[in-house]
């Protein structure tokens, strides 16, 4: 091990101390490394890397949890060949031993370590009864940001906005079929998604208000600099997302930038 790849074993290990990860059971990982590009070279490979912030909370029994969509509204979704479209982390954990995945077409999950079976057999329903942060909501864990800032979103919100019934969104069914190995497991997996029905809406999310709202109330610990992609943010699961539920029943436009509601 170089000296390079000593200081950031050192400085993940320092931040993950000056937070405390360590209470957490489960941790939800929502990751950006652009500003840890200076360490990437001096690397072997880019799995070299990634053990850099994964290996500290896996040797301390924590499981974590990736999400890995794919969106994959028709045809077939292959729970352990199926590529992720989303970052480095994402594709990689996928390769990992010992890796679970749960089963939805358009918003499956990777978990690693020992409850890493909790993502399994996971209900059809995206954001609904038995969906994977159903499941987070009952047991020890937390979300943890690394180079991401918690003002760029946090899927639990779409959870929130279920649960709650947004005027903006809908229920839709797909008739992906969905395979572990070479048995179909499953059709007609769904989700709570955008309405596009209405002229001059999208409906993109805006978590910058329930970001502001999170920090305010002393809900993140941090450390470094989300506006140079820095931080390391760490928050429970399941204060957050009643706390968010809250938010949302008081301002049904909270997670959206559109005056928009409908009864």
């Amino acid at each position: 091990m170089n000296m390079a790849e000593k200081t950031l074993n050192l400085h993940v290990r320092g931040a993950y101390d000056a937070i405390n990860v360590w209470e957490a059971d489960i941790i939800y990982l929502y990751t950006d490394f652009r500003s840890f590009g200076t360490y990437y070279d001096t690397f072997e490979n880019k799995h070299e890397f990634l053990v850099a912030f994964i290996d500290p909370l896996l040797q301390r029994g924590i499981t974590i949890v990736v999400p890995t969509f794919t969106y994959t509204t028709s045809g077939e979704f292959h729970v352990e060949t199926t590529s992720s479209k989303l970052g480095a982390l994402n594709t990689w954990i996928l390769k990992q031993p010992n890796v679970q995945r749960s089963e939805h077409p358009l918003f499956s999950y990777a978990a690693h370590g020992s409850l890493a079976s909790f993502v399994l057999n996971v209900g059809k329903s995206a954001f609904g009864n038995d969906c994977i942060f159903e499941r987070l909501m009952v047991r020890k864990s937390a979300f943890l940001h690394i180079g991401r800032p918690v003002s760029m979103g946090n899927t639990c919100v779409h959870y929130v906005e279920h649960q709650c019934g947004a005027t903006y969104r809908i229920h839709r069914a797909f008739k992906t079929r969905v395979f572990r190995g070479k048995e179909c497991v499953g059709t007609d997996y769904s989700a709570f998604v955008r309405r596009l029905d209405v002229l001059g809406h999208d409906f993109f999310v805006d978590f910058d208000e329930g970001a502001k709202l999170l920090y305010k109330n002393k809900m993140i610990r941090e450390v470094g600099d989300s506006d140079k992609f820095t931080n390391f943010s760490f928050y429970w699961c399941t204060p957050t997302i009643d706390f968010l539920m809250d938010a949302f029943n008081k301002d049904q436009k909270i997670f959206i930038s559109e005056n928009f509601l409908q009864y």
